[in-house]
């Protein structure tokens, strides 16, 4: 039987979730500020991805630039990115001698205010570990700074290992690999422009990036249709932003969210349980925004 499920996020959309799909569970809840990074070991790669519910921005440094002064004018002129929201690319491997520029994005208790920003930089890596060091930014005062070197491990138990760049230290967020398959956030996604330049934009949504999750969306076949047919696994999706935000649609004069529940979405997770799942509301019982129910079926 179909089962109605609820995952709230906040009329401020603060909260991060990971959800188990079959049980509706909540496996791990945190505010957006409870992390900034986060670094996932793979055989011989180490990737560090964004926090992108606060609009973290990052930009490579040069060697040069690691221990040196920079204004705020420089830091401006940085090329400064985002991370693709449907996966990690190239740009995110971790290596020795790496040094970046963090934007710590925007305080979720005051939305038009900064965390502020820091250089990071990786000085060795090993199979199991890897050893950072982070200060501030901005300084004109470079003999000043003030540098903390931070190990991350890798905790063979779950998928990402987070970091906090406000604390400057490793933080429990994740729960254990296996253990869940939804992550209802916001996060920066890209949107084309007629010019050709990518407008990043915050959403909420849900991301799938938990290990061994496919996502498909079908362009046709109502709920019943897709219930009793068999999925084509070249169909699947591997990225992480196919489910998304775009379930919902929101009108400028009308003040408010429209749910395309027609929306289908199929989802096998690491064990190959298939389910099928649909949006039906983005409000609590009050009016307030940030409630997301939805609809899954175990076929």
């Amino acid at each position: 039987d179909a089962l109605i499920r609820y995952a709230d996020l906040g009329s401020d959309y603060n909260v991060q979730l990971h959800v188990q799909l079959h049980t509706g569970e909540i496996m791990a809840s945190h505010p957006k500020d409870a992390w900034c990074t986060r670094f996932h070991f793979d055989e011989d790669t180490i990737w560090m991805d964004l926090n992108g519910s606060r609009f973290m921005h990052i930009a490579a440094m040069s060697q040069a630039m690691a221990d040196g002064p920079l204004s705020q004018e420089e830091s401006d002129d940085l090329p400064w990115g985002v991370n693709r929201p449907e996966g990690r690319d190239t740009s995110q491997v971790v290596r020795v001698g790496s040094i970046w520029a963090i934007d710590l994005g925007r305080d979720p208790a005051n939305p038009i205010a900064s965390l502020g920003s820091v250089r990071l930089e990786c000085l060795s890596i090993e199979s199991e570990e890897v050893m950072l060091r982070v200060s501030d930014l901005v300084t004109d005062q470079p003999e000043a700074l003030s540098w903390d070197t931070i190990w991350v491990t890798h905790d063979q138990n779950v998928s990402q290992t987070h970091l906090s760049l406000l604390n400057r230290e490793v933080v429990d967020i994740e729960p254990p690999t296996g253990t869940w398959e939804l992550y209802f956030t916001q996060y920066t996604t890209l949107f084309e422009t007629e010019d050709g330049e990518p407008l990043e934009y915050l959403v909420t949504g849900v991301l799938s990036h938990a290990e061994g999750v496919r996502v498909l969306q079908p362009e046709d076949g109502d709920w019943e249709y897709w219930k009793e047919v068999e999925w084509n696994s070249e169909d699947w999706s591997e990225d992480w932003d196919v489910l998304g935000w775009d379930w919902k649609s929101y009108s400028l004069s009308d003040g408010s969210y429209t749910i395309n529940s027609d929306q289908i979405y199929c989802i096998a997770t690491s064990e190959g349980r298939e389910f099928l799942l649909r949006f039906l509301d983005f409000y609590d019982e009050t009016g307030a925004t940030g409630r997301v129910t939805y609809e899954t079926l175990e076929r």
